[in-house]
């Protein structure tokens, strides 16, 4: 059952720079002729549109117990605290205060986040850290899939 689902889609004025830098270079290269114009156009559009769909289709989701971020996946049992950061509490954990062996899912345009802390020992990661734009629901959702885990053992 999923609990939590959460696209880390980029933000429209993202997609409106594409279009207006792919616009840009279609009028720079008018004097060109207008085929060659809009062929580059069309180009660099063509070369970005993927490249902002794949950056943006990483997923966060909670399910049956499991935490599946992009490359990430923790075990409901090996979820120990969860904390909601905000803006500035966000920024010094994915930059100064940043563990090397932590995993970290980041989206600069999300600046909120929930550092979650790995209980277990064997896997070599003390804390993930996951962009997200809602961190009160995924703390919640990591909450539920820890303490459903918890009763499971009992």
């Amino acid at each position: 059952m999923v609990i939590y689902d959460e696209r880390l889609s980029v933000p429209p004025h993202w997609w409106l720079a594409a279009l207006t830098a792919a616009g840009a270079l279609a009028a720079a290269l008018l004097p060109l002729g207008p085929l060659p114009a809009l062929a580059c156009g069309a180009l660099l559009l063509a070369l970005v549109a993927p490249a902002l769909n794949g950056y943006g289709a990483v997923r966060i989701r909670v399910c049956d117990g499991v935490l599946v971020a992009g490359p990430v996946v923790l075990r409901g049992e090996h979820v120990g605290a969860v904390e909601v950061l905000g803006q500035d509490a966000a920024f010094a954990w994915r930059t100064r205060l940043a563990g090397p062996r932590a995993r970290l899912l980041i989206r600069g345009y999300l600046p909120r986040a929930v550092r979650v802390e790995v209980a277990e020992p064997s896997l070599l990661c003390p804390y993930v850290y996951l962009s997200t734009r809602r961190p009160e629901a995924l703390a919640a959702a990591l909450a539920e899939a820890r303490d459903h885990c918890a009763v499971g053992r009992v």
